[in-house]
């Protein structure tokens, strides 16, 4: 019986003083950015747990366009690669992190003013939790 290949998530991490940025990507664009203060916290061990079913490899050339868009964005530029996304959302998580990206960069908006935008008014609370799950801070901020 042949073996079928486990997906690979490529993970990378950057330092900015004492914050580790954490990233991984698949082969079709960004997956996750985590962030941590913990000097020993280690980018593949910390995938891994999250991807028990693919193989975790450290590949920094997986992770380049998501390297600029956080480089980018913790030194308050805009990014100017395009990033290809691999992430699964609700269609509302969708609507509420599109929303975000029209958000001109350097200019904050509530998220009041998000769900304004999304044609939902009263759901505020609803934008904020999809952005508390939002599973790449720093790109959708």
């Amino acid at each position: 019986m042949a073996r079928t290949a486990l997906p690979i998530i490529y993970c990378w991490t950057l330092r900015f003083d004492a914050l580790a940025v954490h990233l991984a990507s698949s082969d079709r664009g960004a997956l996750r950015v985590a962030l941590s203060l913990d000097p020993t916290q280690d980018g593949p061990d910390l995938f891994a747990g999250r991807w028990p079913s693919h193989t975790v490899l450290q590949d920094r050339t997986f992770n380049l366009p998501l390297i600029e868009h956080v480089t980018a964005a913790l030194f308050g530029q805009p990014a100017s690669v395009e990033l290809q996304l691999d992430i699964r959302l609700t269609p509302f998580q969708r609507k509420a992190l599109d929303a975000i990206a029209r958000i001109p960069f350097g200019q904050t908006s509530t998220y009041g003013q998000v769900a304004g935008a999304m044609g939902r008014p009263a759901a505020s609370r609803a934008v904020g939790q999809a952005m508390g799950r939002n599973p790449l801070p720093l790109i959708f901020p």
